[in-house]
C-alpha cells in the first residue's frame, strides 16, 4: 500500500568491501599460475636436483680411479724401492763422478756405477709385471725402457771421455724434455725415491 514501508531489521548491515574481496572480508584467491610458469619452476627444480646428484656422485661415487702414473698394486713399488736402495747404497760408496777431475778416473767411477745400475735393472725386470698385464705392466715397462735409455747415455759418456776429456754428459730427450724427468716423476710419485736417477754426474 502506498506509504507502507518494510519493518526495519535489527541485524547490523555490513558495508560492501573493496572489489575482489570475499563477503567475509577475505581476499579472493590470486589468479592461477600459468602453465608456462609452472613448467619453468618444475624444470628449474629438476635441474637443481640433477646438479646436486652429479656432485654427490663425483665426491662419493663408487667409481674411484687411480690417478695416471700411480701403480695400483703397491707391492710392486715396495719391491722396486728395495732393489733400487741396494744400487743407491753401492753408488754411494763411490766418489762423485762430477768431483773427479781426471777424465780417466772419472770414466772408471762412472763405469762402476753403471754396472750397479745395470744389475738393478736386471733385478727390476725380474719382478716387474709384463707390458700386457694391465696398466701397471704398461707403465712399468715404459719406465724401465726409459731407464735403459738413460743408462745407455751414461755408457756413451764413458766412451766420449776416452776420446775427449772435455766431453759433456748428454741425456736423451723424450717428449721435448730430458728422459730423466719421466723416470724421476714415476719413481717419486710411487714413493720409490731411490729409483730416481742418481746425482753422481750432476
Amino acid at each position: 500500500m502506498p506509504g507502507h514501508s518494510e519493518p526495519m531489521s535489527d541485524a547490523p548491515v555490513t558495508p560492501p568491501g573493496p572489489a575482489g574481496s570475499e563477503p567475509d572480508g577475505g581476499v579472493a584467491d590470486a589468479e592461477p599460475m600459468s602453465f608456462g610458469r609452472r613448467s619453468g619452476r618444475i624444470l628449474a627444480l629438476v635441474v637443481g636436483v640433477a646438479i646436486a646428484a652429479l656432485w654427490a656422485y663425483a665426491l662419493w661415487g663408487p667409481t674411484k680411479k687411480d690417478p695416471p702414473g700411480l701403480l695400483s698394486n703397491k707391492d710392486y713399488a715396495v719391491q722396486f724401492q728395495s732393489i733400487c736402495t741396494d744400487a743407491a747404497n753401492q753408488i754411494g760408496t763411490l766418489p762423485p763422478a762430477y768431483a773427479t777431475r781426471d777424465a780417466g778416473a772419472r770414466a772408471e767411477v762412472i763405469t762402476q756405477a753403471n754396472e750397479y745400475l745395470d744389475t738393478m735393472l736386471v733385478r727390476l725386470r725380474a719382478v716387474a709385471p709384463a707390458a700386457d698385464q694391465g696398466e701397471d705392466g704398461r707403465m712399468t715397462q715404459e719406465w724401465l725402457g726409459d731407464w735403459q735409455t738413460y743408462l745407455g747415455d751414461r755408457q756413451n759418456y764413458v766412451a766420449a771421455l776416452a776420446d775427449d776429456p772435455q766431453s759433456r754428459f748428454l741425456v736423451t730427450e723424450k717428449d721435448s724434455r730430458q728422459i730423466t724427468e719421466p723416470i724421476d716423476f714415476f719413481a717419486k710419485y710411487n714413493q720409490m725415491e731411490n729409483c730416481m736417477t742418481p746425482g753422481d754426474l750432476a
